[in-house]
């Protein structure tokens, strides 16, 4: 399995070191951005199999969505993500520089999801919402989720299931939103049994992941993509739901558990947090409930069920269509 993992950063990417030491054989490819110091290129340089644009050079390779996406922002990971699909990925796991791998079998243990069949716990129930965050120890609501709904962790089983995306473990700094980091401030310090051991979430519950420790099958990276500009820092919570949304319909499972890393986070402003998250706590409820509700044309490709559903959302601005329907060219042009 050609396995590709993904960032983009705008410090020295010093974890990269530790991830080459599980693997050598996993690609990396990292998007830099008009902040990232010329030490980060002089560090990927020394990585073996790391390839690292340039500003300059991500505008050299002619994407469309390129200028579109707009600069010193998470969205020049989407060009990370173009490229490791035009070398011939077929996993790609996408890692925040911060996300401290902590399990000797990191790669290992995300590529061995995809490779087969899961059996066992499933979580969720149709048109509910579920929270992973939950099964953390302190419990820390996952990042993006609306703040007025009732949360449902309905037990079930799934057999002979399919994965087609994974949000490994985080320890440390939980990813939750800007208001339970004010009001708690929450460490996790380990996971409940369920979490340890992984379960699946039902296809047709209400869920999210994000892009920090996250894997996912190379044909659905078209609803991958981040426009931070247009959905603020929330931007991977949609592109999880439309993600979950084109999983449904191929009969693929959302799976969350182990491998393990720990969120090595640095001190920032949780009220700059916030603000950058009110776009989509007013808005992925109403998403999630549009993709419920809308169906999709048998026998297309991920990339027009992508464009079709993006370009028909009422929840979206102009400028949004306009990037997404640019970034959906660039997928074709390299899948």
């Amino acid at each position: 399995m050609k396995t590709a993992l993904i960032t983009t950063t705008i410090n020295v990417p010093t974890v990269l070191a530790l991830y080459r030491k599980l693997d050598p054989s996993v690609k990396f490819f990292v998007a830099a951005d008009h902040k990232t110091p010329l030490e980060a290129y002089e560090f990927c340089g020394n990585i073996s199999d790391c390839e690292i644009y340039s500003p300059e050079r991500q505008k050299e390779l002619g994407y469309e969505c390129s200028e579109l996406l707009g600069w010193n922002t998470d969205s020049r990971r989407n060009i990370a993500l173009l490229e490791a699909l035009k070398w011939g990925a077929e996993l790609i796991i996408s890692v925040d520089d911060d996300m401290l791998p902590i399990d000797f079998g990191t790669f290992v243990g995300f590529e061995r999801l995809f490779k087969f069949q899961y059996n066992g716990l499933s979580f969720g129930i149709e048109n509910k919402w579920f929270d992973a965050g939950a099964f953390t120890n302190p419990p820390a609501k996952q990042r993006g989720l609306p703040v007025d709904v009732e949360f449902f962790a309905t037990a079930g089983f799934a057999v002979e299931a399919k994965i087609g995306a994974a949000q490994g473990v985080i320890l440390g700094t939980p990813d939750t939103d800007a208001m339970t980091a004010i009001t708690n401030k929450p460490s996790v310090t380990g996971v409940n049994q369920f979490l340890y051991d992984g379960f699946v979430v039902y296809p047709h519950a209400y869920s999210v992941c994000n892009s920090q420790f996250t894997a996912f099958r190379r044909e659905l990276a078209p609803a991958f993509a981040q426009f931070y500009n247009h959905q603020g820092r929330n931007t991977d919570i949609f592109a999880s739901a439309l993600m979950r949304r084109i999983m449904r319909d191929r009969g693929l499972y959302t799976y969350f558990g182990p491998p393990m890393g720990f969120h090595a986070r640095q001190p920032r402003p949780l009220f700059k947090d916030l603000k950058a998250e009110m776009y989509g706590l007013e808005h992925i409820a109403g998403f999630a409930e549009y993709l419920q509700r809308t169906p999709i044309e048998g026998n297309h490709s991920v990339v027009d069920d992508c464009r079709d559903l993006m370009a028909n959302c009422p929840i979206f601005s102009d400028d949004l269509k306009a990037v997404a329907g640019a970034w959906y060219s660039d997928c074709e042009s390299v899948l």
